[in-house]
């Protein structure tokens, strides 16, 4: 009957190791649920930030777009002044020429 008694020990013992091991099972599972909870707030928080940047990347483009096309134009309008500002000395030079003629004329004719 001794063998009996031992037997039930030794399943009790057995019994509470299971439960042991069983409890640090479920409080494990307990802390890797809660870390995953975790990663997973820190996964939206990361997500949205790059949604974020995405969204201030895509507007820099737009606006590096905008700004060429602007700088585009000034640099169409640029030659279109620069041609005017030749037409213009062109135009002052060929006065002057004029006038030198008609002021050598006139002392000419003051001459005569």
């Amino acid at each position: 009957m001794k063998k009996k008694v031992k037997k039930k020990s030794v399943k009790k013992k057995k019994s509470q190791k299971v439960e042991e091991k069983k409890s640090m099972l479920k409080e494990a599972i307990k802390d890797l649920d809660n870390e995953l909870k975790s990663l997973s707030e820190e996964r939206g928080r990361l997500e949205k930030q790059i949604s974020g940047l995405d969204m201030s990347v895509e507007n820099a483009r737009k606006m590096e777009a905008e700004l060429q096309s602007k700088i585009a134009n000034l640099l169409e309008k640029e030659g279109r002044l620069a041609e005017k500002k030749k037409n213009v000395q062109s135009k002052m030079d060929s006065l002057a020429e004029r006038l030198g003629k008609v002021k050598r004329i006139k002392e000419d004719l003051a001459n005569v």
